[in-house]
């Protein structure tokens, strides 16, 4: 891994991480608050790779990027994703996002198509990010917050954000070892309070199922969800886009926790993007 900076705009300037060199690329995007380190397993098991090009990069106000006055919405992360990948002129992209990273990788074909893409992959995130019920649609959360996850993610970020990041990292994980919560906390600190609510807040709005939909046929699909979800997804890939792999393990971080199996399992799915 070496860790590099790239200028996105006047104001943004990125950091990324990369290993590994080969004929494609797997382009992974962490979720709300989140940066390259949730992938570091990952990174070590492509390290040096001479078939895969494993990137992946801090969003806007997350990790080590630029803390932004501005441009915390989604739609504007997809312009950032565009820039990125038109900066290190990337090609043959398997292209994959982690819980609203899937929102992230969205907006950017909503905005700029799939032409560069090989493969694209949805880790535990969904193509809308609110619906009528969130247990039986694939959606984060209500509209009408009768689940309470607005208010927890942007009051409770506003008003106590020590407790509110706390409970979000344990959410996340299956060994909620006071290590791995300490270690999650550090990462979704990196994030100013303003931004992190900004973001949440204005991703209730979106909805990309269209854009998901017409990449059916185009690119081999995989979605990844942890266990309790798939059955919702399943039933959506079934109506929507059936060539989609479905697969559920473990919990949010399934790609950390459950690295090894994970681990094969991208490397299985970029082997049928290249075919």
């Amino acid at each position: 891994m070496s860790g590099q900076f790239i200028d996105i705009d006047a104001e943004l300037k990125m950091h990324y991480e990369q290993t590994g060199c080969g004929d494609i690329t797997v382009l992974l995007v962490p979720g709300w608050t989140m940066s390259t380190r949730v992938f570091e397993l990952q990174f070590e098991y492509f390290r040096d790779s001479q078939e895969i090009r494993l990137i992946s990069y801090d969003p806007r106000a997350q990790g080590l990027s630029s803390k932004t006055d501005g441009g915390h919405t989604y739609p504007q992360h997809g312009r950032d994703l565009h820039a990125f990948i038109e900066a290190l002129e990337l090609d043959r992209i398997v292209l994959g996002g982690w819980s609203f990273g899937c929102l992230e990788t969205l907006a950017y074909v909503s905005q700029f198509g799939a032409g560069r893409l090989a493969g694209f992959i949805m880790l535990d995130g969904p193509p809308r990010a609110a619906g009528d019920d969130n247990g039986r649609e694939w959606v984060t959360s209500r509209h009408d917050d009768a689940d309470g996850s607005q208010a927890f993610y942007n009051l409770g970020r506003l008003q106590d954000p020590a407790a509110t990041n706390r409970e979000f990292a344990a959410w996340m994980l299956e060994d909620r070892s006071e290590a791995n919560i300490q270690w999650l906390l550090e990462i979704t600190q990196q994030t100013p309070d303003n931004a992190a609510v900004l973001l949440n807040a204005t991703a209730v709005f979106l909805d990309y199922r269209d854009e998901l939909r017409a990449l059916e046929g185009r690119v081999p699909l995989w979605y990844l969800m942890r266990d309790g979800r798939d059955a919702v997804v399943a039933d959506w890939a079934r109506d929507n886009t059936p060539s989609a792999r479905v697969q559920a393990y473990g919990e949010h971080l399934m790609f950390w926790e459950r690295a090894d199996r994970f681990n094969r399992d991208l490397r299985e799915f970029v082997d049928a993007c290249r075919r």
